[in-house]
């Protein structure tokens, strides 16, 4: 059996290799129609299919023979080649002649161009025999060449391989990697706002915030990159929120690459989060990389000294709307705020006017009776008048502001704010009453009422109704204060 045929692929060649070998490559599809084949005395490396040796090979007949193991009859004559050592180098002499440029062969099936069985880095030819395995069956597979370690070589490519990871490491963690700001629910006005805020070119440490639209959320930006560990404190400016109540929360987690985001709130102080204007106190702590990750490196004060802290300061919206729609609402808001905080002092101020109508009243019914009686039994008619007109009326306000004096809810906004209160306007109330039973019972004792007895009546009505009248302008004044203060 002759060994004279090498096989080439890519820049390496292996062989020699028999025609029976050839075969029985080829019907294992180790190698294909377009493989290059050579053998000394032919002048150059051509495609299997055009060697005219290996025409059976693409016969069908002959091709099952192989298949069945039977011998093969080959062309004859069959020039005889010295089958070359296994264990030795193909010599220069016997080694095929160097290729020229090979045009593009047309590519086999995927399944057929095994790359696994050629390594480009094999060296010259590896004798067939060199893989035969102990049961003497020949089963080639071209397997890689294991190479030789050389530690003396690579030690050093290794240290330098492993320093400039490590500056690389170095440099990608400490360069800005590309802020993306892709965040979903946001405003893209709060957006932009983020944005602009993670590209400030600026020494001092900046911070924004911004509260997603399902107000679950809440995104931070700044314009330092790593990863900065940051405690945020959040209070409400008085009357920018929406809300009456004081509110102060804190919010705990990470700056990454310029953004975080924050799904947990912990208030303080107030009983809910209120959208709105919030002054902002950000304290942040980063951790140089090489700390991170050599974290006994830390306990020298080289590598802790790399440890930034930061703090920031400033006023921010978290509102999930737009800012025009913020300050809507805030209209909105406001003035219903001021509708609520008005009304007690609105219905003190109703109330009061008509107890200055009932005095009014009583008044000018009192001085017409007095001026036309001429006895005291004639100032029936004014009493008559009282109980049927005036009485009703003030005893009804007078049993309301008693009611609303000993009401919880009314009784808290007095003792905050004693302008004007409802026990002020019951004693108003039993004094006009106090006043209209008084001078009737006096008036009545006059048998004949002459000019000087009316003139005293009247200057005594005159004095106790101006008292009254004093309390009552009093009481309008002080309200219409308020409610001009409470309006602005």
């Amino acid at each position: 059996m002759n060994k004279e045929w090498f096989v080439f692929k890519g820049t390496h060649h292996l062989g020699p290799f028999s025609v029976e070998e050839m075969a029985e490559f080829y019907q294992t599809k180790e190698i294909i129609a377009s493989t290059l084949v050579w053998k000394e005395g032919t002048q150059k490396w051509e495609p299997i299919s055009k060697v005219g040796t290996f025409t059976f090979l693409f016969h069908p007949e002959l091709a099952k023979t192989i298949s069945a193991k039977t011998e093969i009859e080959l062309p004859k004559p069959m020039p005889k080649i010295p089958v070359a050592k296994p264990a030795k180098p193909i010599k220069d002499e016997a080694s095929p002649p160097p290729l020229p440029h090979i045009p593009t062969l047309p590519k086999a099936p995927i399944e057929a161009q095994d790359d696994t069985l050629f390594d480009d880095d094999l060296p010259p030819p590896i004798p067939l025999d060199a893989i035969i395995d102990p049961t003497g069956v020949n089963k080639i597979r071209f397997q890689q060449a294991q190479k030789k370690s050389q530690l003396s070589k690579y030690f050093l490519a290794l240290t330098a391989a492993l320093f400039m990871m490590i500056v690389a490491w170095f440099v990608t963690n400490e360069k800005d990697a590309g802020i993306q700001m892709r965040i979903k629910g946001i405003m893209p006005v709060y957006l932009e706002k983020l944005e602009m805020t993670a590209t400030k070119n600026t020494p001092n440490f900046e911070v924004d915030m911004a509260l997603s639209l399902d107000s679950l959320n809440l995104w931070a930006s700044t314009n330092k990159s790593g990863e900065i560990n940051t405690v945020i404190k959040l209070t409400s400016i008085p009357k920018r929120v929406l809300g009456t109540e004081n509110v102060v929360l804190t919010v705990k987690g990470e700056l990454k690459n310029h953004i975080g985001k924050f799904t947990r709130m912990f208030l303080t102080e107030g009983s809910k989060f209120l959208p709105g204007e919030y002054q902002v106190h950000v304290e942040g702590r980063e951790t140089h990389f090489i700390n991170r990750h050599f974290k006994k490196l830390s306990t020298f004060k080289f590598f802790s000294s790399l440890n930034k802290s930061y703090s920031f300061d400033g006023t921010t919206l978290i509102y999930p709307g737009t800012p025009r729609e913020f300050e809507k609402k805030m209209d909105e808001y406001g003035a219903s705020i001021v509708s609520e905080m008005l009304k007690p002092f609105q219905d003190k101020l109703e109330r009061i006017r008509t107890f200055e109508s009932l005095l009014n009243a009583t008044s000018q019914n009192y001085l017409m009776e007095l001026e036309k009686a001429k006895t005291g039994k004639a100032m029936a008619s004014f009493e008559g008048k009282f109980i049927k007109e005036i009485s009703p009326l003030l005893q009804a306000l007078v049993v309301k502001a008693s009611e609303l004096a000993r009401d919880p809810m009314f009784g808290e906004l007095e003792k905050t704010n004693v302008v004007a209160p409802y026990r002020e306007q019951v004693l108003l109330g039993k004094q006009i009453g106090e006043m209209a039973s008084d001078m009737i019972t006096k008036t009545q004792k006059f048998k004949k009422l002459t000019d000087k007895d009316k003139l005293d009546l009247r200057s005594e009505f005159d004095k106790r109704a101006r008292s009254i009248k004093l309390q009552i302008d009093l009481n309008i004044k002080k309200l219409d204060e308020q409610i001009s203060k409470i309006s602005k």
